[in-house]
């Protein structure tokens, strides 16, 4: 009897929840027996359990991030709810910095940390696209196509052309992208602005770090979490077309300029005039998404786990365009001994993006004549004839194909030597298998002269990643902190390429290279490269109080990109930071308003290596021939003292937190130089090379960044948080190699890079208007404008200068020595010589850059429904409109102008009009870039609306099946106030910085009505 007692007690089982001051159940508590290692975790509604061991203490500690630590004496009770209390101290959120984590208040440098409910409120697809508008100093530019990528901008755009993205680093393993990963997986995600927070990372870290930690078990009996989204997207707005009236009407103005072209025809009920197709109508679709995740999660004190796996299916606003992605990952950890744990995270992923060739199907829409039918008499599409495209057909019948099959694997181990003192090696592998293929069938190319032809390539690349190091930090009595890191890296790259390319298919039956009557043999070939970089770091920091902070790291990195002379590179930070708040003489004067005041500032210098390889050797390729003999020839210049490039960064900072931490406030400056651009610098010709990748010049940008975020109102059941950024950047080209200062890059749109202006300057004429009449081009001897009289009758009469009688010499205006006249656009004479020309009178105007952008988000909370409000702005860009551009200048009768511009077109001497005379024999209008066609594109965005209801626990109990259950619906990019007339004010720069804001249509962004549901069991 006395040994079945002793073993009930031994066995004996304690219940209870765990709650909050507000009275919210709090999940994820560890509830442990003290002295021992026996213990368990609240789950979703604050719940636990645990069986208490007989020979342990009878009392329980509960803790948790952000709460004061309980201890509980048991006694005889089998059920204890408690109620646990915010910790000032420990109520700041723990972030991931570079090799480790910190507490967010006493991180010295620039950053921002986005958690995954705030990440996934618009649902996105990819987890930049969840960041937009959140965060200062952060610019994301999104793209309507479905599986395309965000572009992300960092502080600025610090290099020319050799990798404009931050590096991303997912739970340590460092990756290119991270396209492939499900935002559902994220946990959280954490960017580096400054270079102190960045150099850590030295070599690839110029452009920012985005740090990405995935969702892990946590302990606790299993769950399984479901997620269900469905969507409907349209397209907000269509580019002004003309249509056949006034296509007519520029027919015949085209050929003569003058006023007898009305546009009517002699049949004014003939097709010709009536029949108008509308493309824009006929290649928008209502899309659609589908997008499901499964995950499980739990574990013991010893071995956690968690897995999801997402489908997603998404059809396009435009016909012919989809995507779909499957992908699983899998994260395990273990606790192999009291002082070993380990890790592993395995992923997988098939995506495939049907695409449409977008240059010609947009273009196409914009400036194609609208009499010309889409589909014959018997359902088939019209083939194209005299370079008129038919856009439809290439969008459905045209394969523009890229598949993508992704794997990774990282592994850890960590070894605790003592509490203060640990070692961790990793190792990471990525692969990637790409297959891109295009395909033209018969009904998509010259109805006579066009040939079925296609194009597959082939992309295999994967990486090896292994990371070693040692970390240590200790507590000292007085205050005193100190924790260092110091480690190593080897990373290596490797990539194969295949492409053929076929001039001509036999048929349409078989689109694979089985099927091919003529092989492009110049183009069709294979490739192989790889490099590699090995790396040294270190990082002291210091804490005295958590009032004085001081910290430094050290980077040393050897690329296989660079020249042996230039092959290691430095990068060392340093920052500093002072709580004034904990100062005696603050908290002497009481101010119970002010809970945080924080100085910080920082120095670093950190580098780009992203170029191509083998640039600093002399290349030969075979394929060449000379006197009938094929050989191998030089194809590349080789640079052996080609070396990094560096950005140096100032941070000065100030962090407030203010009355009961409901007001916080960040206000950071930076200066961020960088120097030995990376850049193909143009070298003279008679080289047999037409340009060298050198390091030429330096880019500042300058700027600050803001951040406002609090709680205005809060009650028991009613809380209102808002959250507001806005960040300033000005880039200037400090430095460039070339003699005269400047590089001109590009043919029909020209940028230009000059010394003193912003990287992204259109280079062209200015246009200043339209001459009214043939004598009002007049100026004086100093090329001073004359204002011509005339008559009631429109008669001339004389010039004036300054309202009286001008007679001296009148000079006039020449385009390329052809004296201007009436409807000919007024050009800015940049040198005085009144003769416009390439050479001289071009000058910058406008530019592709934003110069303020950020983002107010606000969150109002009444018991279980929510309701959540995103804006995003950027001002200061300018957009050069360039298919806008192409159909104006109306080089030929394929292209039909706008109908402002067929409109508004100058016909008779006198008239005043925005635009020039069409007539084709008028060259002088149809130059390079003309001011006319550069728009102020600033907006501002309703990006996002969210309303979601999670139903409360005394629901969940009656059904009994849902530990969690809530749902929702969102609008995403309802409303833009802007005054662009194209598709979309938000213009990436499609990897090329020099040419930023240059739009030839590209794929639409879709407005999106999202209904979604999430359940937990």
């Amino acid at each position: 009897m006395v040994c079945n007692l002793s073993v009930k007690a031994q066995q004996r089982t304690v219940t209870g929840t765990v709650i909050a001051n507000n009275g919210d159940p709090v999940p994820g508590v560890s509830v442990m027996q003290k002295g021992t290692k026996n213990g368990t975790a609240t789950d979703f509604d604050g719940n636990y359990s645990i069986k208490l061991l007989g020979s342990g203490s009878k009392v329980l500690v509960f803790a948790s991030l952000g709460f004061k630590d309980k201890e509980v004496a048991i006694g005889n009770r089998t059920k204890i709810n408690i109620t646990i209390e915010e910790s000032s101290e420990q109520l700041d959120e723990i972030v991931v910095i570079g090799y480790g984590t910190a507490n967010k208040r006493d991180v010295l440098g620039s950053m921002a940390s986005v958690k995954t409910e705030v990440l996934n409120e618009s649902v996105p697809v990819d987890a930049l696209g969840g960041l937009q508008g959140r965060v200062s100093g952060v610019q994301i530019l999104t793209n309507g196509a479905p599986g395309s990528s965000s572009e992300i901008v960092i502080r600025g755009i610090s290099t020319l052309n050799s990798g404009t993205g931050p590096l991303y680093v997912v739970d340590g393993q460092q990756v290119d992208d991270i396209d492939n990963i499900n935002p559902n997986d994220i946990e959280s995600l954490e960017v580096l602005k400054d270079g102190a927070s960045a150099a850590i990372y030295g070599s690839r870290s110029a452009n920012g770090v985005v740090l990405v930690t995935t969702k892990k078990g946590k302990v606790g009996l299993p769950t399984v979490k479901v997620s269900v989204v469905n969507s409907l997207s349209y397209l907000k707005n269509k580019v002004p077309v003309s249509n056949t009236v006034q296509r007519n009407k520029f027919i015949e103005l085209r050929q003569t300029g003058n006023t007898n072209a009305s546009g009517g025809t002699v049949d004014s009920l003939g097709i010709r005039t009536q029949f108008v197709v509308d493309l824009q109508e006929l290649i928008k679709q209502v899309g659609q998404k589908t997008q499901a995740n499964v995950a499980f999660s739990g574990g013991s004190e010893n071995a956690k786990y968690y897995w999801n796996t997402g489908f997603l299916d998404e059809e396009g606003i435009i016909i012919g365009s989809n995507f779909r992605r499957i992908n699983t990952n899998l994260n395990l950890s273990f606790d192999i001994t009291k002082k070993l744990s380990a890790g592993t995270r395995l992923t997988a992923t098939y995506q495939n993006q049907d695409g449409i060739p977008e240059g010609t199907v947009f273009r196409e829409l914009s400036y194609r004549q609208t009499d010309v039918l889409v589909y014959d008499y018997d359902g088939s599409f019209i083939r194209e004839r005299f370079a008129r495209n038919n856009p439809i057909a290439r969008a459905v019948l045209g394969r523009q194909d890229n598949r993508q099959y992704r794997a990774s694997s990282f592994n850890w181990f960590n070894y605790q030597f003592t509490p203060e003192f640990s070692f961790k090696t990793t190792i990471g592998v990525n692969f990637r298998l790409q297959k891109l293929n295009e395909f033209r069938p018969s009904q998509t190319v010259d109805a006579v002269s066009g040939k079925i032809n296609g194009r597959e390539r082939q992309r295999l690349s994967y990486d090896i990643q292994s990371e070693n190091f040692f970390n240590y930090s200790k507590k000292f009595k007085g205050g005193h902190k100190f924790t260092g890191l110091v480690g190593f890296s080897v990373q290596k790259w490797h990539q194969e390429n295949s492409d053929l390319r076929a001039i001509e298919f036999n048929n349409d039956y078989l689109e694979t290279f089985n099927n091919v009557k003529e092989f492009n043999l110049t183009n069709t070939g294979t490739t192989a490269f790889e490099h590699s970089l090995v790396s040294l770091y270190s990082r002291l920091t210091y804490d005295y109080k958590r009032k004085y902070l001081i910290g430094a790291t050290l980077r040393r990195d050897a690329s296989s990109r660079f020249g042996e002379n230039k092959r290691w590179g430095d990068f060392p930070s340093v920052s500093a930071g002072w709580r004034i708040s904990n100062e005696k003489f603050i908290k002497d004067l009481d101010l119970e308003f002010l809970q945080e005041f924080k100085l910080r500032a920082s120095y670093a210098i950190t580098g780009n290596e992203r170029i191509g390889n083998y640039l600093t050797q002399a290349l030969y390729g075979p394929g060449n021939f000379y006197d009938g003999v094929s050989g191998f020839a030089p194809f590349q210049l080789g640079n052996a003292d080609l070396g990094w490039e560096e950005t140096a960064q100032q941070n000065y900072g100030v962090d407030l937190n203010l009355f009961g931490r409901r007001l916080k406030i960040s206000v950071d400056h930076y200066i961020k130089t960088t120097t030995d651009l990376l850049y193909a610098r143009p070298i003279p010709e008679e080289t047999g090379f037409s340009s060298i990748t050198a390091n030429i010049g330096s880019i500042e940008n300058k700027g600050f960044d803001v951040e406002i975020s609090g709680t205005p109102l809060k009650t028991a059941d009613f809380e209102w948080y808002s959250g507001f950024n806005v960040s300033y950047n000005k880039n200037k080209i400090l430095k460039l190699a070339d003699p005269d200062g400047h590089i001109i890059n590009g043919s029909a749109f020209s940028y230009k890079l000059e010394v003193g202006q912003p990287i992204g300057s259109m280079y062209g004429f200015k246009n200043l208007g339209v001459y009214q009449y043939d004598e009002s081009n007049a100026y004086t001897e100093s090329g001073t404008r004359l204002t011509a009289n005339f008559d009631e009758n429109d008669n001339f009469v004389n010039y004036l200068l300054n309202g009286q009688e001008y007679n001296g010499t009148v000079k006039q205006q020449t385009f390329n020595n052809v004296v201007l006249k009436g409807g000919d656009v007024i050009w800015q004479d940049q040198n005085g010589d009144l003769n416009i020309d390439q050479e001289n009178d071009r000058t910058i105007i406008g530019n592709g850059l934003a110069e303020f952008v950020g983002g107010w988000s606000n969150t109002f909370s009444y018991k279980n429904l929510s309701l959540s409000v995103l804006l995003n702005y950027s001002f200061g860009q300018q957009i050069y409109r360039g298919y806008d551009h192409t159909r104006n200048k109306a080089n030929n009768s394929v292209y039909t102008p706008g109908p402002d511009r067929i409109e508004d077109a100058w016909l008779n001497q006198g008239d005043i009009t925005r635009y020039p005379s069409l007539e084709v024999a008028r060259a002088q209008n149809r130059t390079g870039l003309d001011s006319d066609y550069v728009s102020n594109a600033d907006y501002i965005r309703l990006q996002n609306v969210r309303l979601s209801y999670k139903f409360s626990k005394e629901v969940l109990d009656k059904v009994d099946i849902f530990k969690s259950l809530s749902m929702s619906v969102v609008a995403n990019n309802l409303l833009t106030f802007t005054n662009y007339t194209g598709y979309n004010p938000e213009l990436g720069n499609g990897g090329n910085n020099i040419s930023a804001g240059l739009d030839n249509l590209r794929y639409p962004n879709k407005t999106s009505i999202i209904f979604s549901l999430t359940a937990q069991f």
